[in-house]
Formats: C-alpha cells, sequence, structure tokens
C-alpha cells in the first residue's frame, strides 16, 4: 500500500479548534478545502529538510509536519496542523533553499541506509539518485508554491497520510 501525503488549507481559527480537539478532524469534507498531493515524497522530503525521519526541528519541520506528540486523530497515521504563522516561518525557510542548497543537503546513501519511505533498499540502483532527486525537487517547489497561496489567504493548514 502506498501512503500519500496530503495538505489541505483551511481558516486558520478552524485549524486552531481542530487542534484544540474542539471540531473532529472527520466532521468536515475535506474535499470542499484547496489541497495538494505530494505522492509519496513525504518522509523523503522531511528527511532531506531536517535530517530525520520525524521530529525536524522548526521551520523546515514545518514544511511536512511529522511529530510525535502533536498529531490529531485522523485516518490511520493522525494528521498535523499548522497555525498561519508555522506557514509563513516555513515558507521563509524554503524561500532560502534553491536547488543547489538542497542538493547539498541531499545523501542518498543515507537515505537508503535509513530506509526513508518511499526507497525499498534492496531495489535501489545508482541511477535512482538523480531521479530520485528531480521528483523531490518537484514535490519541494509544489509545496512552496502551497504554503505561498496558503499565507497569501492567512490559512493554516492541516497534513495527513493516507
Amino acid at each position: 500500500m502506498a501512503m500519500r501525503g496530503y495538505y489541505f488549507a483551511m481558516d486558520d481559527n478552524l485549524v486552531q479548534q481542530i487542534a484544540a480537539g474542539d471540531i473532529a478532524l472527520k466532521s468536515l469534507k475535506i474535499d470542499d478545502y484547496p489541497g495538494l498531493d505530494i505522492d509519496r515524497s513525504w518522509e523523503a522530503i522531511h528527511y532531506l529538510l531536517c535530517g530525520d525521519i520525524s521530529d525536524g526541528e522548526p521551520p523546515l519541520g514545518y514544511v511536512v509536519p511529522l511529530t510525535s506528540d502533536k498529531g490529531i486523530d485522523f485516518g490511520s497515521f493522525g494528521a498535523f496542523s499548522l497555525r498561519a504563522e508555522q506557514v509563513a516561518e516555513a515558507l521563509q525557510a524554503m524561500s532560502e533553499l534553491d536547488e543547489a542548497q538542497l542538493r547539498l543537503r541531499y545523501d542518498f546513501p543515507a537515505m537508503v541506509k535509513d530506509e526513508v519511505y518511499p526507497l525499498v533498499p534492496d531495489t535501489i540502483s545508482d541511477e535512482d539518485e538523480d531521479e530520485f532527486f528531480a521528483y523531490l525537487l518537484q514535490n519541494f517547489n509544489e509545496i512552496r508554491r502551497f504554503y505561498s497561496q496558503t499565507l497569501a489567504e492567512g490559512k493554516g493548514l492541516i497534513f495527513y497520510i493516507f
């Protein structure tokens, strides 16, 4: 089963109410909110930016928010929320990273060794390294675009894995 990452943007006050447990996320119709599917790149992007598969330090840890202690009960893996100011912090940090800087952070052998999703160690070849970086870069740029739009509208967001 492929696990995909998905963001959706919503009013910042609604994000706060969901995070506080005042509104159940499962009671909302997610399709009513602007969203972004980042396919199976979620854990690898978090690893690229933070050097670990979860609990990355802000603000880069806000890009793909994967925390062990602040999840929202939702689906099989839970969901994670960001307030508008956290979206702004993440966008600022992302805007300071260009392709060359991301390439310097990219350690494909470490990702394989650490079994970063979606990599499967026994099926990796040397040709996969550049292709995988291009895949991550494409999704990173889509996240940056989505965060920019979300911030321009003063919204927060929810991220979940399905």
